[in-house]
Order: structure tokens, then C-alpha cells, then sequence
């Protein structure tokens, strides 16, 4: 285990160096050194989310042993539950519109630092979040994400994204010092008497008809980067835990009649399950609430769950899939 002196000094000269790369295209800091970021009333950095849980681990008293990743569904991870399953100090690094090209950052920022600490991961995934997509404008724009990637792909994604967005993450989001989303505008949204059954109502013929006429995206550029994350994690004796993520019983019904959502779901599984005999990873697919022991009613919409099934899906996963955590 690395010391608490070791961990942060180099952290610190690490952030040092993205502030001053990044300084002309952040807002003004409203941190001070009394205040821990995740108690921040306002953060307005130009890598919005990912920033955000890059600053929320440096602050931490050590480097994580856990990884809990992956796209808005996966927010409701609890790293506290985690370290009580696991005895692993856990971090939730979930960002909106995951991609493997952000695990691939997070994972190799987080080995740099701490190269000694044995880092396991339980890693959220779904269709959509594998696909050679234009980056979030914080995977390009903060040099502590930007750096893994070769400077031509970061050139090319900084044309497509154009001058970059501030936004304030901290108007509509409230997280905890580890990095789970403890109140967000799902949570707003119920509380102004919006019930599943509505929510459930316009999420699904949105979502069918994105299925229905989206086109075919590429994929090898994404692939290529999980596959490299999984041969990273296995140079270090890990194996990763992945979750295909559920979707609401009514969800799951309406897009399983779509053909072609069907279609790049069974090919989603197969690349999966074929690339075991490659890489050593768990595969859990909890697709269906059924598999994990879920209930119809812990959904904020068809895929985003609440905390309540967040837990049992966490439970599950280390029952199932011991060797991930140890």
C-alpha cells in the first residue's frame, strides 16, 4: 500500500500541471483549502464530471483498491457498500456517456499514480456505451485524461467538439466524497411528482424509436480501448468484473420487439463472451432485473436505476464474482 505522504505529494505536482494546461479555459475556482470539493456549493471546471471525480480522488486519503465505473446508470454505485462487501476502499468514477476510452484514462492516471496498489474494477456497461463516438469535451480538454491518448486523436476530437462548454456540475448534482451521485435531477424530478409510470411513458417511445432509426455507429476504436483496459488490468493480476446494466422490465420489453436494438444487443453479448478466451474477466449480464434479484419499481426510467437496486445488483456482483474483488 502506498503511504499517505506518497500518495498525495505526487498527485500534487500532477494537478499542478493540468491546472496550468487547462487554466485558460476553466472558470474562476470557487474551492479553498478548508473545503473539500465534493462539499463545493459550485464547480465550473472545463472537464465538467470528469474533472470533478479526478479532484474528489485526489483528495482522498489513499489511492482506491476499486474501481466503480461506467456511464449515468452506474452513478447510484455505493463505495461505501463496497468496502463493506470487499474491505476494499472503493471510488465511483461513473461519468455520464462512458466510453472505454474514459476507463482507459482513469485506469492508467490512477496505475501512474499508485503503480503498487492492486486496483480491481466492476466496470457498468451497455450497447451504446461502446461505440467510436466524438469524446466528452473533458476526456480531451483535461491533460490528466488527455495524456493516454496519442496527440493526433486528441487534435482530431478537439476540432469535432469545438470550443468547450462551462458548465456548473454542482447546480443540479450532489455527490459524496467517493463519488456517488447522492442527488441529481432524477431525484429532483420525483420529487416534483413525476412517478415511474410516467417517467416510464416517455422514456420508452424515445428510446424505441432512437433503436428503431439510429444508424450504425463504428467500433473499433472503442473496442480497441477496452481491450487494452482488459489487458492492462490482467498485467496486473486483476480480473475486472463487468456488468452488462439492467433495464426495466417494460424497457426491456418495448426494445427487444425492435429488430435491430435486438440484433446489436446479441452481438454486444457475443464480443463479450468471445473475448474470455482472450482476457480474464467476469461477464455478469443483468440485463433482466430477474438476474440479479431486482425490483420493477427501484428505476428512475427504463435503465437508470435508484440506489435500492444499485445495492442488490452490487451485492450479487461479488457473491457471483468473488475473484474480482480479492
Amino acid at each position: 500500500m502506498v503511504g499517505r505522504g506518497a500518495w498525495r505529494l505526487p498527485w500534487l505536482l500532477l494537478a499542478l500541471a493540468g491546472a496550468a494546461a487547462s487554466l485558460a479555459l476553466a472558470a474562476p475556482s470557487v474551492a479553498t483549502a478548508a473545503t473539500a470539493t465534493w462539499k463545493l456549493s459550485h464547480y465550473t471546471k472545463v472537464g465538467y464530471v470528469r474533472s470533478f471525480k479526478l479532484d474528489l480522488i485526489q483528495e482522498l486519503p489513499a489511492p482506491p483498491e476499486l474501481l466503480l465505473i461506467g456511464g449515468s446508470r452506474t452513478t447510484r454505485f455505493e463505495p461505501s457498500l463496497m468496502r463493506r462487501l470487499t474491505g476494499l476502499s472503493a471510488m465511483n468514477c461513473a461519468v455520464s456517456n462512458c466510453e472505454p476510452e474514459d476507463v482507459w484514462a482513469y485506469v492508467n492516471h490512477l496505475y501512474m499514480r499508485a503503480p503498487d496498489v492492486k486496483l480491481r474494477c466492476l466496470w457498468g456497461v451497455q450497447v451504446r456505451g461502446m461505440s467510436d463516438v466524438t469524446f466528452a469535451q473533458g476526456l480531451a480538454y483535461v491533460t490528466r485524461l488527455a495524456r493516454w491518448f496519442p496527440p493526433e486523436l486528441i487534435d482530431e476530437q478537439k476540432a469535432r467538439i469545438g470550443d468547450p462548454v462551462i458548465k456548473d456540475l454542482l447546480a443540479l448534482n450532489r455527490f459524496t466524497a467517493r463519488g456517488m451521485l447522492a442527488y441529481g435531477p432524477y431525484d429532483r424530478q420525483r420529487d416534483g411528482g413525476l412517478t415511474l409510470h410516467d417517467s416510464l411513458d416517455r422514456w420508452i417511445p424515445i428510446h424505441v424509436s432512437k433503436e428503431t432509426n439510429a444508424a450504425d455507429l463504428p467500433t473499433a476504436r472503442a473496442r480497441s480501448y477496452f481491450e487494452a483496459t482488459m489487458a492492462l488490468f490482467n498485467e496486473h493480476g486483476v480480473a475486472p468484473c463487468i456488468v452488462i446494466m439492467p433495464l426495466h422490465p417494460r424497457a426491456l420489453d418495448a426494445l427487444s420487439a425492435v429488430a435491430k436494438w435486438k440484433a446489436n444487443f446479441e452481438e454486444f453479448k457475443t464480443y463479450l463472451q468471445d473475448l474470455r478466451a482472450t482476457y480474464d474477466f467476469h461477464l455478469l449480464n443483468y440485463t433482466s432485473i430477474s438476474s440479479f434479484g431486482g425490483h420493477a419499481e427501484w428505476f428512475y426510467d427504463g435503465a437508470h436505476i435508484t440506489v435500492e437496486n444499485a445495492r442488490l445488483l452490487l451485492r450479487n456482483a461479488v457473491a457471483q464474482a468473488p475473484e474480482s474483488f480479492q
